[in-house]
């Protein structure tokens, strides 16, 4: 029985693959949705199961249906789930739903909770069934997860608007989150003997512990997958494994071990491996695991949408009169609900996140699709022997009936209802800077078509017949100059703008994957294209990455704790590393977006204003690097000296592919060569860069003032001074400051400023004696203010009174020059 039970599953899946591969290909290019025509498919095989006819003529096809449909819902969670919620929320454009979040959970929460408790006053007044409160909350938490994945596939396909995919999927997540919890809470409620169990405060306080603790689970087990996954090198089998199993291990564990949100977890592990896993993952593999998890999707969406199909065929009663009209009464119901809904949130809406439109809450309400959550947790009360079967059939028969309702009508109508909101097309402005780019694409045909009409093979070619020689006639800028008119100057400059911005941080995460950059910079420089992204595009300035060219002043304050000073040297080190990579990474954006204004540009105006701002930032880059070229050359040395390796690697690993390509060597033979490659560059990757600052023996020995000083009390002071780093602009003294430390400028210029004038006084270099004041009357007589970026050794009054007394030159030298000053 167990063997035929496991040919029967083989059947089940092998046919659902066959099936939905068969269904792709004629769907597409059609205006039925891929999930509604595998929905209808399995309504149809479980209304010809019903009549006999497999069980007559196809009995092995019957028996595995048969198996569908008595399949267990928590399987539909536990298996389905996880890939489908991970998935999702892996794919999001995380920049945006960090945007809009607010206006997610809004909807998602607040709003789940309005539709809820609507639900459950419209099946108290409605239903003639005189269910309990607690029953009719339950049903109305069941029957409001919303399953929007055809709306959201239709949305891609299109008009690719990413900020209403984003809302309607983001609200998706949660609210399934949502409506699980509070399906549960009921259920206990409902479940329990007692009704003195019902408090306001104890709801609240249980929703809040099962969401918060779900979402510390996703983050630790995250947390643990994404290490662990740092510790090897261009894996796909090993890293693509550990995302798989650390999502279904994150889903049960919340679920079943703690009984928290599992779809809170898995939808928090999934935006920590889009954000901070996503430079943990080996370049070479995070496309390929984008790519498997939209596979998973896909099996997932073909095997869950053909099993609830053929579950509501064949499960569902179909011949009671008042479960019709009940159905049809809790349709009408909870669309006008849903609209509601949205409208009692739209002011709030409308003044968070990226704001709200009219066009937006329509698709929301008519895109609140009903899917496998809500028939699963149906499900789980109709094969709860502690409910009436009455009770389980009406909810059953009523959730089925929606899912098939929302997905038929709401879904076949979404692609009308997009057109009659002019959401079908993409924005004008974005619209534009299309045509601009297709007709950049032509172009370069147009002068490619010159050199194959000369190659000696293709003398016999009928050009007249080749359909893309046709389509070069008709792309012109004359086309796009009509479509200018109709858009406002403001709109095309946005679209731009945002185009250019979007290319640049394609270039990042391009020379991330080359080993160009490393992955803190990748981070810094794709947070300062999403901070540029918010409301207008900025192209110039980049306050994100002008903090990185600073040393936090924090440090400053460190000098004197003597085992946390050497620690914050070289913080400080690491972080002018760490500005000089980014501004490096940055410059070379500017020059690649530089390719592009000119052939996205919709006037000479816009991309003369562009271009300026590129300049300006090309400019404020190269002075900066400049510098710290010129004053910490030991830093730009490591770096470049680290990007050079990396290169050198690259071309090794692609010398020895082309070779296994060319057949000149064997796969286990190229395997190992290529390994080897991988573990120096993983050896690379892992360890930060080396800097070795000079010996501060030279850095002291380099004042002339010092230098007149015997040379063991030279050594001696070397031996006592401490590196201090300020940035440009930084003060390091200020006048009466009672700072008693003599400072040598090591590298970078310092400022005296005058404190009665408030004027540069003078401008002192390498090898400047300061502060000598300090150490003869106790407090300094200038504002020293750091010019450039400067490194100070700080040697305290406390050391120079003990060498003094071992060499009394110290102090008359350091009297003698201060009376000089004076």
């Amino acid at each position: 029985e167990h063997s035929a039970m496991g040919l029967y599953i083989l059947v089940f899946v092998i046919g659902s693959l066959i099936l939905g591969s068969i269904t792709m290909m004629f769907t597409k290019g059609t205006k039925v949705p891929y999930t509604v025509a595998l929905l209808l498919i399995g309504l149809a095989l479980g209304g010809i199961e019903r009549t006999g006819f497999f069980e007559h003529n196809m009995s092995i096809i019957s028996h595995a249906l048969i198996l569908v449909s008595d399949i267990d819902p928590h399987l539909i969670l536990f298996i389905f789930l996880p890939t489908l919620i991970f998935e999702s929320a892996y794919a999001l454009e995380v920049h945006l739903f960090r945007r809009i979040f607010s206006q997610i959970a809004l909807l998602a929460i607040p709003g789940l909770i309005i539709s809820t408790i609507a639900t459950a006053a419209l099946v108290k007044v409605f239903f003639p069934w005189n269910w309990e409160w607690e029953l009719a909350l339950l049903f109305g938490a069941l029957i409001s997860a919303t399953d929007p994945v055809a709306v959201v596939a239709l949305l891609k396909e299109v008009s690719s608007r990413k900020r209403l995919e984003t809302l309607i999927e983001g609200e998706s997540l949660l609210n399934d989150g949502t409506a699980i919890v509070l399906f549960t809470l009921f259920l206990t409620m409902y479940l329990s003997t007692s009704s003195s169990d019902f408090s306001l405060v104890s709801v609240v306080g249980e929703f809040s512990f099962v969401v918060l603790f779900g979402l510390v689970i996703g983050v630790i087990l995250g947390y643990a997958a994404i290490q662990l996954i740092s510790k090897v090198f261009n894996n796909p089998l090993v890293e693509i494994t550990l995302s798989v199993g650390v999502a279904y291990l994150v889903f049960f564990v919340a679920e079943h071990t703690f009984h928290v949100s599992g779809v809170v977890a898995l939808v928090s592990l999934a935006l920590m491996f889009a954000t901070v896993g996503r430079t943990k993952v080996s370049p070479e593999v995070a496309g390929f695991l984008h790519h498997f998890w939209e596979m998973m999707a896909h099996f997932a969406n073909t095997f869950i949408f053909l099993i609830v199909g053929i579950l509501i065929a064949t499960r569902v009663k179909l011949d009671i009169g008042e479960y019709w009209i009940a159905l049809i009464i809790l349709y009408i119901g909870i669309t006008i609900i849903r609209g509601g809904s949205v409208a009692i949130l739209t002011p709030i809406l409308n003044r968070i996140g990226i704001g709200f439109t009219k066009e937006k809450g329509i698709v929301l309400v008519w895109g609140g699709l009903r899917g496998a959550v809500s028939l699963a947790l149906a499900l789980t009360i109709a094969q709860n022997d502690s409910i009436p079967k009455e009770i389980g059939d009406q909810i059953l028969f009523l959730t089925a009936g929606i899912v098939v309702l929302t997905i038929l009508i709401n879904g076949l109508t979404m692609e009308k209802l997009l057109a009659f909101l002019n959401l079908d097309t993409l924005p004008p402005a974005k619209e534009v800077t299309v045509q601009k780019a297709k007709a950049n694409v032509y172009q370069n045909l147009s002068e490619y078509l010159p050199k194959i009409k000369q190659n000696e093979f293709l003398q016999n070619v009928n050009w007249e017949d080749i359909d893309e020689i046709k389509e070069l006639d008709t792309i012109s800028d004359i086309n796009i100059d009509k479509q200018l008119k109709d858009v406002s100057t403001e709109d095309l400059d946005i679209a731009y703008r945002r185009r250019l911005l979007e290319s640049e941080r394609k270039f990042y995460w391009s020379e991330f994957s080359k080993g160009n950059l490393s992955a803190e910079a990748t981070n810094n420089l794709a947070a300062a294209i999403e901070e540029a992204l918010d409301e207008y595009p900025t192209i110039t300035p980049r306050p994100h990455i002008e903090k990185l060219w600073h040393i936090p002043s924090y440090l400053h304050t460190t000098k004197d704790l003597p085992i946390i000073s050497s620690l914050m040297l070289q913080f400080s080190f690491s972080r002018l590393a760490l500005g000089y990579e980014v501004a490096r990474g940055f410059m070379n954006a500017q020059d690649e977006v530089l390719n592009h204004i000119d052939s996205l540009g919709a006037s000479k105006e816009k991309v003369e204003a562009v271009k300026k701002d590129i300049l300006k930032n090309i400019q404020l880059t190269y002075n900066y690097m400049e510098n710290l070229n010129t004053i910490f050359p030991e830093i730009v040395c490591s770096i470049q000296t680290r990007t050079a390796n990396r290169l050198l690697l690259n071309k090794e690993r692609s010398v020895i592919e082309q070779l296994l390509k060319n057949g000149v060597l064997d796969k286990p033979e190229a395997s190992r060569m290529i390994e080897d490659v991988e573990n120096r560059m993983f050896a690379l990757t892992k360890y930060p860069i080396a800097i070795k600052p000079p010996e501060l023996n030279s850095l002291v020995f380099q004042s002339s003032l010092i230098n007149k000083l015997k040379k063991e009390t030279v050594e001696k002071l070397s031996n006592v001074a401490q590196h201090q780093i300020y940035d440009k602009n930084d003060i390091i003294a200020t006048y009466a400051d009672n700072k008693s430390s003599l400072m040598i400028v090591a590298r970078g210029s310092v400022e005296i400023i005058d404190q009665q004038t408030n004027q540069v006084h003078n401008i002192v270099g390498q090898g400047a004696v300061l502060g000598i004041s300090s150490i003869i009357k106790g407090f300094v007589e200038n504002t020293l203010k750091a010019s450039t970026p400067v490194e100070i050794l700080m040697i305290s009054k406390k050391d120079i009174d003990k060498i003094s007394k071992e060499d009394v030159q110290l102090m008359k030298l350091l009297r003698s020059e201060n009376l000089k000053e004076n």
